[in-house]
């Protein structure tokens, strides 16, 4: 009867330490990754914080039976913009451009171009950044 008891609690530990070393095994790495991920909410809050635009002018040209729209965007934040990352929207619709810098410094300007824009009347612009900060502007097209 001894060694039954002996025998008993030696299963019994081993099994607690085996569900001991998975559970660890398995928290371990999900607690690191939770943390990663709420640095990486932090970095992208700051850096949103710290970035803002402003659509100083738009122009526009005649191009055929098209118009070209000329865009001034400075940035009034501290953060460095990367062009490529943008979003031009004409009236809710996203617009191919191109810009005269790869980078907007802070309190720096750039200049975006939408070729062949159709239509006349009152248009609703859009110019957002990579990090979801925008600004808006009414122009009207002769």
């Amino acid at each position: 009867m001894g060694f039954s008891l002996v025998g008993a609690a030696a299963i019994i530990g081993v099994s607690i330490l085996m569900s001991i070393e998975i559970i660890v095994s398995t928290t371990i790495p999900t607690i690191t990754d939770v943390h990663d991920a709420f640095d990486d909410m932090r970095d992208r809050a700051i850096t949103q914080v710290q970035t803002d635009i402003n659509i100083t002018d738009v122009s526009n040209e005649i191009n055929g039976s098209n118009y070209d729209i000329n865009i001034t965007v400075e940035n009034t934040g501290s953060i460095t913009l990367q062009t490529a990352f943008f979003d031009i929207l004409i009236n809710g619709t996203k617009n191919n451009f191109t810009c005269s810098k790869s980078y907007i410094h802070p309190e720096n300007k750039a200049y975006f171009n939408v070729s062949s824009l159709s239509g006349l009347g009152i248009r609703r612009l859009k110019v957002v950044t990579n990090n979801g900060i925008a600004d808006y502007y009414e122009f009207t097209l002769p």
